[in-house]
C-alpha cells in the first residue's frame, strides 16, 4: 500500500468516526423526542430476529420450552426479511434469538449472508449445539459477537437451572471450541448471566469461570417474570428463583469490590448497585419509562413484527413493507401503551435508548468500502 492510500485510509476512518457520533447524536434526540410524541422519527437500529422457538433446555426461568414446537425460519425466508429491512434502513446491528438460535441449521447461512451485506451479526446462545463442526461453521459465517449464557459458578448449579445434564460443559467446550477456530480473534465471546437465587453467592465465581476462559466480557442480568409463563408478576417476586436480599448483597458487594481486578466485567458499578436496589423493591422500576419500539424491533419466526415480547405484532414483514408498519397508526397506538407499562422488563439494555451499536455498523461500512476497494 502506497503513502499515499495509507493516508487517503486514516482519512476515511477519521470521517467515518465523526460521521458515526453525528449519526448517533441524531437518532439519539430523535428517539428522545419520539418518546414524548410517541410517534417515531427515527428509525430503528437494533433488530432481534426469531429463528425458532424451540431449545433443548429445560430452563427453570423461562416456559418457552413447555410450548408446542413451530417450524424454524428458513434461510430464504430470512433473506426476505433482511432484505427488505436492507433496503430501508441500510447496514444495521442485528440479533439472532430463540429459542436456541443454533438448533435453526441455517443460522450459519444466514450470519454469513448478513455479514456479505454490511450487517453486524450478534447471537444469544446456550451453547448446547456448539461442537466442533457448528463451531468452525460459526467462525467462517463472520459473526460479529456472541452471548453464551452462564447461571452458574458450577456445573452442579448451572445445570440445576438449566434443567439439563452437561449443559455446563457445553458451555466450556463451547467457549474452547470458538477461541480455537476464531484465529484472528475477529468474533467476540461474551457470557451473560442472569442473577438468581440457586447462584447468588456464585457471582464471583461466574467472573472467575468467564475470565479463565479467556472470553471478552462478562454481563449479569437482573431477574425478569418467567419468559412465557402465565404466573403473575407479584408471585414471581416472591418465587424460589428471586434472591435474598442478604446473600445478594454481600455477594454483589464482593463483585464491586473485585472490579478493578476484574476489567472483564462489563455491568458497571452503578448497574449492579441499581440490582440490589431492584431485588429489594422491584416497584422501582415504576418510575421507568419504557423506551420499547423507538429503536428496536422483534420479528419472530413467522415474520410477525414486534415493538415488545410481551406485546401483540404491529404486522407482518412477509405481507408488508416494514417501513409502513413501523410508522403506521397502530405501531403508533401501541407505542402510547407501552410508555405506560409497568413490567419490571423496562430495566434491560434493549428497552433504554441507546443507538451507539449503530457507531461501529458505520464505522465497519467505511472500512469495508476501504477493503473493497482496489489499492
Amino acid at each position: 500500500m502506497t503513502l499515499i492510500n495509507k493516508i487517503r485510509n486514516k482519512l476515511v476512518i477519521q470521517y467515518a468516526n465523526f460521521f458515526s457520533k453525528f449519526e448517533v447524536s441524531l437518532q439519539n434526540n430523535l428517539a428522545l423526542l419520539s418518546k414524548d410524541l410517541d410517534s417515531p422519527l427515527n428509525r430503528p437500529t437494533s433488530i432481534a430476529i426469531n429463528v425458532t422457538s424451540n431449545c433443548m433446555m429445560r430452563c427453570q426461568q423461562c416456559d418457552l420450552w413447555k410450548s408446542k414446537p413451530e417450524r424454524q425460519m428458513t434461510f430464504d425466508e430470512a433473506k426476505i426479511i433482511i432484505d427488505k429491512l436492507h433496503s430501508w434502513l441500510g447496514n444495521f446491528y442485528i440479533f439472532f434469538t430463540g429459542g436456541e438460535p443454533f438448533i435453526n441449521q441455517d443460522l450459519p447461512k444466514i450470519i454469513k449472508y448478513c455479514e456479505e451485506i454490511g450487517l453486524i451479526t450478534h447471537v444469544n446462545s446456550n451453547a448446547f449445539a456448539i461442537n466442533d463442526k457448528l463451531a468452525q461453521k460459526i467462525i467462517e459465517s463472520n459473526l460479529s459477537s456472541i452471548s453464551i449464557s452462564l447461571d452458574g459458578g458450577n456445573a452442579l448449579t448451572h445445570d440445576h437451572l438449566r434443567g439439563v445434564t452437561g449443559a455446563y460443559d457445553h458451555v466450556i467446550n463451547g467457549i474452547k471450541l470458538l477461541r480455537k477456530y476464531r484465529a484472528d480473534g475477529k468474533l467476540k465471546i461474551y457470557v451473560n448471566s442472569v442473577i438468581m437465587q440457586p447462584n447468588v453467592k456464585q457471582l464471583s465465581d461466574i467472573v472467575k469461570v468467564a475470565s479463565s476462559n479467556h472470553t471478552d466480557g462478562i454481563t449479569f442480568q437482573n431477574l425478569l417474570p418467567t419468559l412465557a409463563s402465565k404466573k403473575t408478576t407479584k408471585e414471581e417476586f416472591h418465587g424460589p428463583l428471586w434472591p435474598k436480599y442478604t446473600d445478594l448483597k454481600k455477594s454483589v458487594n464482593q463483585v464491586i469490590k473485585n472490579m478493578s481486578k476484574t476489567p472483564i466485567l462489563l455491568t458497571s458499578k452503578d448497574e449492579m448497585k441499581y440490582a440490589l436496589r431492584y431485588y429489594k423493591n422491584p416497584s422501582i422500576t415504576n418510575n421507568i419509562q419504557c423506551s420499547a419500539g423507538l429503536n428496536n424491533i422483534i420479528i419472530d419466526n413467522k415474520g410477525d413484527m414486534r415493538l415488545c415480547y410481551n406485546y401483540p405484532s404491529i404486522g407482518n414483514v412477509f405481507k408488508d413493507d416494514p417501513k409502513k408498519i413501523w410508522y403506521d397508526l397502530k405501531s403508533r397506538q401501541q407505542r402510547k401503551i407501552i410508555r405506560k407499562c409497568q413490567q419490571p422488563c423496562k430495566i434491560t439494555a434493549c428497552n433504554t435508548i441507546n443507538t451507539e451499536r449503530q457507531r461501529n455498523v458505520i464505522v465497519k461500512s467505511f472500512e469495508r468500502f476501504l477493503h473493497q476497494d482496489p489499492q
